[in-house]
């Protein structure tokens, strides 16, 4: 049995963003761009608006920003695909939103950058969504308990990532609605 799948258009608009976060690190350096655009606990305090949206697409070096991209190529396509790319985009945005808040209002003394607030979302929006129509939740599961220990590691954003995680969460609460039949794996004629 053949499935369809549509392209992931929105994932592909993200990843081609963050791609211009790196560029834009490589061009001015990566302590400057993150200095200038990185979240910090008070930037909305001090008008710095542009910060909420902005340090979703910068990384901490190269490492950083493959092992977020391969988490949202993952996470995104798959998800996409099953809620559509209005819910998605949705999604994402509101948890990259949720992840700069807390780091607003808990971030404590550091600066903090990258898409893993919004890859939280994805995780808990795909555990939300599976539930909800009768999937394996494992995947998504293994994936924020690896997460949530990583989380609390040194130099990693536990407000970013919760934050995130919790905005996707409430989310998908709200978009997305279970089947009484699974139409995800369409047979083709």
């Amino acid at each position: 049995m053949r499935y369809n799948r549509k392209l992931p258009i929105v994932t592909f608009i993200i990843l081609g963003l963050n791609v211009v976060g790196l560029l834009y690190e490589f061009s001015v350096g990566q302590t400057r761009a993150i200095y200038t655009y990185g979240m910090y606990q008070g930037a909305l305090q001090d008008g710095e608006y542009l910060r909420l949206i902005v340090s979703a697409f910068l990384h901490f070096g190269f490492y950083h920003f493959a092992s977020n991209m391969i988490c949202l190529v993952l996470y995104g396509f798959d998800l996409e695909n099953r809620l559509g790319s209005a819910k998605y985009a949705l999604i994402y945005a509101v948890s990259v939103l949720g992840g700069s808040l807390l780091i607003n209002f808990a971030g404590g003394n550091g600066i903090h950058a990258g898409a893993s607030g919004a890859i939280w979302g994805l995780m808990t929006a795909t555990l939300i969504y599976n539930l909800r129509n009768n999937l394996n939740p494992v995947y998504a599961l293994r994936g924020i308990l690896i997460n949530l220990i990583y989380s609390f590691s040194a130099g990693v954003s536990w407000q970013g990532h919760i934050g995130g995680g919790v905005a996707g969460l409430a989310t998908a609460l709200v978009l997305c609605k279970g089947n009484s039949s699974n139409n995800y794996w369409r047979a083709e004629n």
